[in-house]
């Protein structure tokens, strides 16, 4: 009986090992309407988009639970509103927040926007954002007529 018992359990523990906790999707693309899903687009909206978005959904296996979204992106702008994005954000007080270029040298970025980025000013740190967020951690970087962004969940 003991046997069975045990037999019985370790069952159940290898099936519960061997069922997924999470699904990771990653998604590449220059679609505004469903970028617009991750990030509030209104205050500047972009002329065009290019993103890679990672989501680990979390939302079934054993232990639900939200499900946890990557983004990196860049979002070009014509002249005006880019030059609306850059007064906004020197017009706000914010400590310097210490973000790494290095950060937003995506690897599927084209040579020519990492060739920008690799050319910034030693003492640009990027900027926070102030409304593309959408409850997530999200960083910017700023640079001709583009921001890179980086946005997150913990």
């Amino acid at each position: 009986m003991k046997n069975l018992m045990a037999i019985a359990a370790a069952t159940l523990l290898l099936i519960s090992c061997n069922e997924t906790d999470s699904k990771t999707e990653v998604i590449t693309s220059k679609d505004i309407t469903k970028l617009e899903k991750q990030l509030n687009l209104k205050p500047a909206q972009p002329d065009s988009v290019q993103y890679k978005l990672t989501i680990n959904n979390n939302s079934f296996g054993t232990v639900p639970g939200p499900s946890d979204y990557y983004l990196e992106g860049v979002l070009y702008y014509n002249d005006s509103i880019f030059k609306r994005i850059k007064e906004e954000y020197n017009n706000v007080d914010y400590n310097t927040p210490g973000f790494k270029k290095e950060a937003f040298n995506f690897k599927w970025l084209p040579q020519n926007i990492k060739n920008e980025l690799n050319s910034s000013p030693e003492n640009y740190s990027g900027h926070p954002d102030l409304f593309f967020n959408r409850n997530r951690i999200t960083q910017l970087w700023l640079l001709k007529n583009k921001v890179l962004i980086l946005s997150y969940t913990n």
